[in-house]
């Protein structure tokens, strides 16, 4: 019965198993996906602006602490001892004041490309040397300080700076570089103690060669000038009443980020004597500036150096000859050279220390012929006979702030004075770069 029992159980069990794959199935499940619309905001860029401005600069105070009376101003704009009719201050010596002149502002607008892809900008760059810490023109102008212009230039540039054409006022190419400092940046104290150049408008030109290994060419023509405080007799400036611009070339060799080189030259004429009047052909009241310099700066790990060197004559115009100019009734050239060299050591990464050096050395036979021509008028119009600058500076930086402190020290050799004029000012500055 068992065997029968079990038997009929797999017979049916088979059965079942074989209609189960015969039918089909009676209930289909059906997976239903849902379908999500994502909706997808595309925003359209931007375009960047016609014009772009900018500021940039930095705000400056400097206490300083003093011996001597320097020139060409106290403060910032200290260069040579300059005494009081050749005397250094013998008592009561201490000169002590705060200088924000130095304070500087750069505005700038670029524009749309023009020319066939040139991209115009214009710049204008002031401080605020326009008066003296001394009270002369009233309503407190010791501290109601006037602006003073310093660059004014439209300028083109094309390939990204493979070539640029500046028009307007621009900084010499006589000045390559200028030493590190926080308190004598505008006038730098190798200012009549190696460095030559100023400021003047006309027509600049930069080109740049090479990628690795870079040649830049630069080139100017622009105003000739002298001495404004000495006008010809019809009140002009002699360099514009020569009827002949100035002109100044530069090459300089750029070795990456690390090193460069340069040499430079300038060349231009004057008429001392002014419009309607010949000149006399024995007596050079045209009077040539004609000078070269040489100049380097660059980084080795943490030591930074830095420093150049000029020859020529009738450097006046250019601050050079200790600031001095050949007066009127001497017809004679002024020869002279200067020389500036600065080092410099990162301690840390925002703490470092500076030394400069720098000289200007009028040729003293040139000199003598003065004060021998002209007696004591020529002394008082050309005294000083060499200037030598040595400045010591520990400075921090983090960011744009920076703070230090500065040592300088000053000798001149005036004509005037048996002993060399000595100056010492102590600076503490604190600027803010933006």
């Amino acid at each position: 019965m068992r065997l029968k029992a079990l038997f009929s159980m797999a017979v049916i069990g088979y059965a079942g198993l074989a209609f189960a794959q015969a039918a089909p199935a009676q209930t289909t499940v059906i997976e239903e996906k849902k379908t999500e619309t994502v909706t997808v905001v595309v925003k359209e860029t931007p375009k960047p602006p016609a014009f772009v401005f900018e500021l940039h600069g930095f705000a400056s105070v400097a206490g300083y602490f003093q011996d001597a009376l320097f020139g060409a101003g106290q403060g910032g704009n200290a260069l040579f001892v300059s005494g009081v009719a050749g005397k250094a201050y013998d008592t009561d010596k201490p000169i002590f004041g705060f200088d924000i002149r130095q304070t500087r502002l750069n505005f700038s607008v670029r524009g749309p490309a023009v020319l066939g892809g040139a991209v115009p900008k214009a710049v204008v760059e002031l401080d605020f040397y326009g008066s003296s810490e001394v009270a002369t023109v009233g309503g407190f102008s010791d501290v109601s300080v006037l602006p003073r212009l310093r660059t004014a230039y439209v300028e083109l540039n094309w390939n990204e700076g493979r070539h640029i054409l500046q028009l307007g006022q621009q900084n010499m190419l006589t000045i390559g570089v200028i030493p590190q400092s926080l308190s004598h940046i505008a006038f730098p104290a190798t200012y009549t103690a190696g460095t030559v150049g100023w400021r003047q408008p006309g027509f600049w030109g930069w080109h740049t060669f090479g990628d690795d290994l870079k040649f830049e060419f630069a080139w100017s023509i622009q105003r000739s000038g002298w001495a404004n405080s000495i006008p010809t007799p019809d009140g002009q400036n002699a360099g514009i009443t020569s009827g002949l611009p100035a002109f100044e070339a530069r090459g300089k060799l750029i070795f990456g980020k690390m090193f460069n080189v340069w040499v430079s030259g300038h060349w231009q004429t004057v008429d001392r004597n002014g419009n309607n009047a010949i000149a006399v052909p024995a007596q050079y009241t045209d009077m040539v500036t004609a000078l070269g310099t040489v100049g380097f700066n660059g980084n080795i790990g943490p030591i930074a150096l830095a420093g150049s060197a000029w020859w020529g004559k009738n450097t006046g115009p250019l601050l050079g000859n200790i600031l001095q100019f050949a007066p009127a009734a001497y017809f004679g050239d002024i020869w002279g050279y200067g020389a500036w060299v600065q080092g410099g050591f990162n301690v840390t990464k925002n703490l470092s220390l500076w030394y400069t050096f720098g000289v200007d050395h009028p040729s003293y036979q040139d000199l003598f012929d003065v004060y021998q021509a002209l007696g004591a008028a020529g002394q008082a119009a050309m005294p000083r006979m060499r200037n030598m600058t040595q400045v010591v500076m520990a400075r921090y930086q983090d960011g744009g702030f920076a703070m230090g402190a500065e040592w300088q020290y000053t000798r001149t050799v005036d004509i005037r004075s048996v002993d060399p004029l000595l100056g010492n000012q102590i600076t503490i500055t604190g600027n803010y770069y933006f």
